[in-house]
């Protein structure tokens, strides 16, 4: 894990609520963290809209994607960007989206901060799988992460394309919820 100068970093967090972290963990090591999350079972979801839907897995204590936001260095990460709080719980999922899949606009209901981290993403941002923070577009590709208050600003993401060069688009993303 690495991360640019931490006082630049909650500079950032303090003035736009989110912090994108581009590269915070190797490619290599976002292959092991989605590999590791192939026995879990998946379940379809909906947000807010009808039509709109993606698949997610729930991660529990011993999964190395739950037990990757336990990280010292994660949790020291956390605590420096929202102040100094103890960190009371931690849900943790994966979010698949195939072609024509995307999250509506919308605000979370619950949790203090979320730290997303990008598992698998499309070749090109031209195939959509865009994450919106607050007006800000950010494509993220495997190891680049965004830590966002999911309650306080408007997120969502734009719907993957399929392409002649990629008919079946995917993006993956390990989210991690910390309640304070």
């Amino acid at each position: 894990m690495r991360y640019a100068d931490l006082p630049e970093l909650i500079s950032l967090f303090t003035a736009q609520r989110f912090v994108h972290l581009p590269g915070l963990i190797r490619p290599d090591q976002a292959a092991y963290l989605l590999e590791s999350t192939d026995g879990n079972l998946p379940r379809r979801v909906r947000c807010g809209l009808e039509n709109v839907s993606w698949e997610e897995q729930e991660l529990v204590a011993l999964d190395p994607g739950y037990d990757f936001f336990r990280h010292p260095k994660l949790i020291r990460l956390i605590q420096a960007l929202v102040g100094p709080v103890t960190i009371n719980t931690l849900m943790c999922w994966t979010s698949h989206y195939g072609a024509g899949e995307y999250i509506n606009p919308h605000r979370d209901r619950y949790g203090t901060v979320q730290l997303l981290v990008c598992l698998k993403s499309v070749r090109t941002q031209y195939q959509g799988g865009s994450l919106v923070i607050a007006g800000t577009e950010l494509f993220l590709s495997a190891g680049d992460a965004v830590v966002f208050e999911a309650t306080r600003i408007e997120h969502h993401t734009t719907p993957l394309f399929a392409s002649a060069e990629d008919p079946s688009p995917s993006r993956i993303v390990l989210v991690g919820r910390y309640y304070t």
